[in-house]
């Protein structure tokens, strides 16, 4: 086999100043990154790049780490011991006998290239990648007419250019083989990661639209009894790998999540080649070449998983406002796709680990800033997958949240300077990143604009009981959620909350003159509940926002001892799905989930109720204003009979479920096996973190 020797000297520069220099481009290699076009020219060009000039001194030279190098014989037998350096830049724009060889090898390898394209990459790149490298002094149509007819002497590698040659053919076609296989290999790298970044953002909105079409009522019904509603496995969640894998996903999810998961796999372990003609220089024997590629194909395919983790993660994903998939569902996809991308990232650094260390360059490499800030992403990103687990994120929100944020910034970081140092901005490895910075700057900004259109605003905060507490935020409006930041105390932290109501009630009396109408306790199937009355009432309101929380360990822990806050409105967010066409509501709620449902029972044309479970009475009390219009039963201390209330539904029904998870997950069961016999829909409202 032929050893090509520019890739060898190119590689002996590589190890020593760990940077592949040369011009910028932009896009992808493949999808706007022309990496090696056309590849006949490019072969002429290296084919001719390691002979001495006449030009050539010391002082000539490139100083790029290949002075001295001691080549011996190729297995043709072509001497290379008078190779010691490369010519400079310089002086392969002067040398004429340099020029008037690779216009030549053009002009027969290049048959049926366009001259207008061979001149363009000619004055561009003839002379060498590098931006600094000077123009050279001939056009390719000039050069060219310096060579009246056919060269009649061929040049090998060793010997000093001093007239125009015919290039050595068994060292042209290494030089192509090898440039030809890079380049599409490279390309297939690239099309593989647009393959995983599209099927993350078109599959989600295909799905969605599906919804439009006219599929009988019956079978969707049923349809999502199957696939869509039910939990993947009942028990995950009191079992151990709910403590570090997070919530069970539906099935529906999981067939999104098991298809991510085999597209990576698939696309990570699909189609490798080897090619013993004329590629040997790049690794050692095939396995080699196989594992190399492995560790590029890895590292782009985790830059792509990068830009859909952050995407799914985002407030203000795109895919919300296209889909009608919940922000639940995006952030459960979120801590999938980020452990694939993180798998990726470890692997492609273990893999060229053993590559590094089996072509002795592991010693060089190890002190270069390309390596340390590669080696400083995968530590971050090792890292942030055991220190993002639910039994750590439940405990200490905040501290799960700073060490998200700061691993994050170490990963994307360490990626960032790992490209630019490595090949500066040649390949458009970056542009990956890029999508990532543009998706996180633009979720950010519309944070910013949120917030901006609220401007600071005081919290009157009212303490129900030792559970629970009411926030009211005058003159400010809206519907769904928003998220909440505390100035004048972890003002960085802020936490979604459901908005009760729009309008802040100061006092009031029922339309009869009477306080409050008492409630009366009731029988639902042999449970006690309390029933309120349903009569209108009179109030002294205001504009505002109302919300109530459940003081959890962590910062809410400390509203119960404040009475007043000024606070930041992010919002609002979140839409509510038009369940108009069934005749009949079903609300379940579970202590202040219950505001999620009040937008739905508010909109309701038709028959609409509410079963509430709540930890305590005082709770109850204190939302009588805001429930007082709504058929509700509500339980205090217990949990509710859901297996009765739903099977005693007639006819078409929407359920809204809303509160804990394990009620979510019973009124998932119970609704699933309702819908394989009737028409159903399960909306579940929930804030997952």
């Amino acid at each position: 086999m032929y050893l090509s020797l520019a890739p060898v000297l190119w590689l002996a520069s590589l190890a020593s100043a760990g940077r592949d220099t040369g011009r910028p481009g932009y896009g992808l290699v493949g999808y706007g990154i022309e990496m090696y076009i056309p590849v006949c020219a490019y072969a002429c060009q290296y084919s001719f790049a390691t002979n001495s000039l006449e030009c050539t001194d010391e002082a000539s030279f490139d100083n790029s780490g290949m002075g001295g190098m001691h080549m011996g014989s190729s297995a043709d037998g072509i001497d290379l011991q008078n190779v010691s350096a490369m010519p400079s830049s310089t002086c392969r724009a002067e040398s004429e006998p340099f020029l008037t060889s690779v216009a030549w090898c053009i002009h027969e390898k290049c048959d049926g290239e366009l001259i207008w394209k061979i001149e363009k990459w000619w004055q561009s790149y003839v002379v060498g990648n590098s931006p600094s490298d000077p123009p050279p002094s001939l056009s390719y149509g000039a050069a060219l007419a310096l060579v009246p007819s056919q060269p009649n002497i061929t040049c090998s590698s060793g010997q000093i250019l001093n007239q125009t040659c015919l290039v050595n053919e068994a060292l042209y076609h290494s030089e192509y083989v090898s440039i030809d296989v890079n380049q599409n290999v490279e390309i297939q790298h690239e099309r593989f990661a647009l393959v995983i970044l599209l099927s993350g953002v078109v599959i989600p909105v295909g799905f969605s639209l599906l919804r439009f079409l006219p599929f009988p009522k019956r079978w969707a019904s049923a349809l999502n009894g199957r696939f869509i509603y039910p939990s993947l496995l009942r028990p995950w969640r009191d079992s151990p790998v709910a403590a570090v894998v997070g919530d069970p996903p539906t099935r529906g999810q999981a067939l999104f999540i098991a298809y991510l998961i085999l597209l990576n796999v698939f696309l990570s372990a699909f189609k490798y080649d080897t090619h013993p003609d004329g590629f040997g220089y790049w690794w050692n024997d095939g396995p080699d070449e196989i594992m190399g590629d492995l560790a590029n194909r890895l590292g782009v395919l985790s830059f792509a998983n990068f830009a859909l983790l952050v995407l799914y993660s985002s407030r203000n994903n795109v895919l919300l406002w296209l889909t009608n998939w919940q922000h639940s569902t995006f952030v459960l996809l979120h801590r999938w796709v980020a452990r694939i991308a993180v798998l990726q990232a470890i692997l492609h650094s273990l893999v060229f680990l053993r590559d590094w260390i089996q072509e002795d360059r592991l010693e060089a490499d190890q002190v270069l800033p390309y390596w340390w800030w590669g080696c400083i992403a995968t530590i971050a990103a090792s890292l942030i997958l055991p220190l993002s687990i639910p039994l750590l994120r439940q405990r200490s929100y905040e501290v799960f949240l700073g060490i998200h944020i700061v691993a994050s910034i170490l990963i994307f970081m360490g990626s960032w300077y790992h490209i630019i140092f490595r090949y500066q901005h040649q390949w458009g490895y970056e542009t990956w990143l890029y999508v990532v910075f543009a998706v996180w700057g633009f979720d950010r900004l519309v944070r910013l604009l949120r917030i901006l259109r609220n401007g600071v605003r005081t919290a009157n905060i009212t303490v129900i009981d030792n559970d629970y507490v009411k926030i009211d935020v005058k003159g400010v409006v809206g519907a769904g959620h928003v998220y909440l930041y505390f100035l004048d105390w972890r003002f960085w932290e802020n936490h979604p909350f459901s908005i009760a109501s729009s309008v802040i009630q100061q006092s009031g009396t029922y339309s009869n003159g009477k306080d409050v109408t008492p409630a009366k306790d009731v029988e639902l199937d042999g449970e006690k509940s309390t029933q309120m009355a349903v009569r209108s009432f009179d109030h002294n309101v205001e504009t505002g926002m109302v919300f109530y929380l459940r003081i959890l360990e962590g910062g809410t822990k400390a509203l119960r001892y404040k009475t007043q806050l000024p606070v930041l409105i992010e919002g609002t967010y979140g839409t509510h799905e038009d369940l108009s066409d069934y005749p009949t509501l079903v609300c379940i709620a579970g202590g202040v989930g219950v505001t999620s449902v009040f937008p739905y029972m508010r909109a309701h044309p038709g028959n609409a109720y509410l079963y509430w479970g709540s930890r305590t009475q005082s709770l109850v009390d204190s939302m009588k204003p805001l429930t007082q219009p709504f058929n509700m039963e509500v339980v205090v201390g217990r949990r509710l009979n859901l297996q009765s209330i739903l099977k005693s539904q007639h006819g078409d029904f929407a359920v809204v479920v809303s509160g804990p998870p394990s009620m979510m997950d019973e009124t998932r069961e119970i609704v699933s096996k309702i819908a394989l016999k009737k028409r159903v829909k399960l909306v579940a409202e929930s804030f997952t973190y």
